[in-house]
């Protein structure tokens, strides 16, 4: 997935404030306890290292799960911070890659 762990660190830090605001707080306990992800509001938190990068993809895969926001913001964030993202939201049918096409579409129109 992403080389830099710290980058990966601070998507999922991004996703978990961002998910909080707009799923609730509770949505964002259940995504990180089913990743085995430490829920952290604060990103220069020392205890971001204690999240495994297993951990933080599953956290990935977990938080594409809340809807077609979530998974368009993963694919933002996995272009702003140059990441892959897992392969499970990659080749679907209707993947994120797709949906990236469609809005580069949207975009140049």
């Amino acid at each position: 997935m992403i080389q830099d762990k710290a980058g990966l660190q601070e998507m999922v830090s991004i996703l978990g404030r961002r998910g909080q605001t707009i799923y609730g707080r509770q949505s964002i306990v259940e995504t990180c306890t089913k990743a085995g992800v430490i829920l952290i509001d604060d990103p220069d938190d020392e205890r971001h290292d204690e999240n495994s990068p297993e951990s933080l993809e599953r956290f990935l895969l977990e938080y594409s799960k809340l809807g077609p926001g979530a998974r368009l913001t993963l694919l933002i964030l996995s272009k702003q911070y140059e990441a892959t993202l897992p392969e499970e939201l990659t080749s679907k049918k209707k993947s994120l890659v797709d949906l990236m096409s469609l809005l580069s579409d949207f975009m140049n129109r």
